[in-house]
């Protein structure tokens, strides 16, 4: 990944591999800072695309989802995802309508261009 991640990379609660990166959004000045480098373009900053994938402790199906949330992060390394509990960060979910869990968000360039709500692997893939 490199300096592709650079913007997110100090992100403490970043799980980062070769093949992709998980965000854990802790705090609303973790997810703007996030939000925000999605939208930059230049040089230094390759990605453009944030999956936001709003999730809770609670949710099975959230769980059911994690294995195959991984496999596309493998897929996907251009891809910045980022996993909102919505418990923490009920203002973030709100914004983005997340009232049916799991929801999965797809932003480009600071827009929303795909979702996906519910446990459905297969047109989380697609």
């Amino acid at each position: 990944m490199g300096s592709n991640v650079s913007s997110v990379h100090d992100v403490p609660s970043s799980v980062e591999n070769k093949n992709g990166l998980v965000v854990e959004i802790e705090s609303r000045r973790q997810w703007r800072s996030v939000f925000d480098s999605m939208k930059v373009s230049n040089k230094l900053v390759h990605i453009y695309k944030l999956v936001i994938d709003f999730t809770a402790a609670w949710c099975g199906p959230c769980k059911a989802m994690e294995p195959r949330v991984k496999e596309i992060v493998s897929r996907y390394p251009e891809a910045v995802f980022a996993r909102v509990d919505v418990d923490k960060l009920m203002d973030v979910a709100g914004t983005y309508r997340a009232n049916t869990l799991p929801a999965f968000v797809f932003m480009k360039r600071g827009e929303e261009i795909d979702r996906v709500v519910g446990a459905k692997p297969d047109e989380l893939q697609n």
